[in-house]
Parts: structure tokens; sequence; C-alpha cells
């Protein structure tokens, strides 16, 4: 009888599957710990982004910047020299004056819908639509887009404005969201 040293073709087809399975998994592991840092970095860079939104805001509030809501005769968050007016000709009425409906003015609309803005670094509002969903025009901050939303209620609308900050992206896994939400008082 001979006595054979070395391996099977079974066991080298054993170690070469283990082996395998072994170097797929940690590329897995790997791909997705990528993909989770990732996804973590855009969802802390877009919370920053929605903060500056919201501080953008109350800067615009505190410094009395104009507003552009179409159809609605609001000029800036105080007015200029008026006290609600109503008057459509001349946009010198404050924001206080006004209860932001769902439609920003556009009665044509069903609702829900919120009222979309972009913000400046100044603080300045720019109505962009009334929608339920974040508007293509939104700012663009590659990959993210940010609008900001007032909103408020008929009983506490000439002191109290609902602000949210709402910032998406899209990514591997589809599209994310960040919201951010405070409430300005008239000052």
């Amino acid at each position: 009888m001979s006595n054979e040293n070395g391996q099977t073709l079974m066991e080298l087809i054993v170690v070469i599957l283990i082996s395998v399975l072994v170097i797929g998994a940690l590329v897995f592991a790997t791909i997705a710990s990528l993909r989770n840092a990732q996804f973590a970095k855009n969802q802390a860079q877009a919370t920053k982004l929605a903060q500056e939104g919201i501080e953008r805001v109350r800067v615009g509030r505190d410094r009395n910047q104009p507003i552009t809501i179409s159809d609605t005769p609001v000029s800036s968050w105080n007015g200029y020299g008026s006290l609600c007016t109503g008057t459509t000709d001349i946009k010198t009425d404050s924001i206080w004056c006004y209860q932001i409906n769902g439609n920003c003015g556009d009665s044509t609309l069903a609702s829900p819908t919120f009222c979309y803005f972009n913000v400046d670094n100044q603080g300045r509002l720019t109505n962009l639509t009334a929608a339920s969903f974040i508007p293509s025009r939104a700012e663009d901050i590659p990959p993210f887009h940010r609008a900001i939303i007032l909103s408020d209620d008929a009983v506490t609308f000439a002191s109290l404005k609902t602000v949210t900050a709402v910032v998406r992206w899209t990514d591997f896994s589809g599209p994310h969201e960040s919201r951010l939400t405070t409430i300005l008082r008239k000052i």
C-alpha cells in the first residue's frame, strides 16, 4: 500500500469555497459600512443646512428683510410704515397682518399644500410655490435642495409664525429628507 500525502480535490474545493465566502462577507461589510458612513455624512450636512435656513429666516425677521409672496400685500416682517392696510397695489404690510394659508394666495390649489420659500443669506424670503412637495426651484446646494415653509394658524397668526426648513437629497438608497421646525414670535 502506498502512503500518499497531500489533499484531495474535494478538500481543495471546500477550502476555496470557504475562502470565497469569507472574502465576500468582508467585501459586503465594507461596502455597507461605507454606504452608512456616506448616509450619516449627508444627514449631518442636511441638518446643518436646515439649521442655517432657519437662522437665515430669524435674521430676516430681526432685520425686517423683504418677503415676496405673490398676490399678497406683504412687504416684510414688520412692514414699512403701515398698519395692516390690506391694499394690494402697494406692498407695505407686515407678514403679521396675514394668516399664511396653505395655498399661499393661490385659491386654485387643493389642500394640503405648503407655502415654500427660498431664503438668501440676508434673510430675504421669496415665495416659490404652494405645493404638497418641495418644488424644483428650491435652493440647490448639490446634492441637496433646501426650501423654507412658513405657516401659522387662525388664532396666533398675528404673533407666531412656524418656520420649517426642509432639506432633501437622493443617494444610492433613494430620496431622504431632513426637517427642522421652530416658532418665531413677533418682535
